[in-house]
């Protein structure tokens, strides 16, 4: 690999930021070179969804990629304003789980 490849991975590498995201809070963790930054976006007493989407969506602006989980709901909500704001649903990064999680009962003793 030549030292420009590296540069260029290492840029690519700087610019991702993963999104976790509720109906009240994002939290926010973004890689940059010298480690990773983690910032949390409360959403306002009685501030509407649509400003509280918009203010967790300009801390990621800059990113060239943004991989985003939580709840269906708030995940589908705050994709649509992502790209609705910015017109680039190319930075949006869809991560399937690796492993399925089952719901595991209770055994009870008899």
């Amino acid at each position: 690999m030549t030292d420009q490849q590296t540069e260029i991975q290492e840029v690519t590498a700087s610019r991702e930021a993963v999104v976790w995201i509720d109906h009240t809070r994002a939290i926010i963790v973004e890689h940059e070179n010298s480690g990773h930054s983690v910032q949390v976006v409360d959403r306002l007493l009685a501030e509407p969804e649509e400003r509280f989407e918009a203010r967790a969506i300009n801390e990621v602006l800059d990113r060239d990629r943004v991989i985003v989980s939580g709840p269906a709901y708030a995940r589908t909500g705050f994709e649509r304003a992502y790209v609705a704001l910015t017109h680039r649903p190319d930075r949006l990064v869809d991560v399937q789980p690796t492993t399925s999680v089952r719901r595991v009962g209770r055994t009870r003793a008899r």
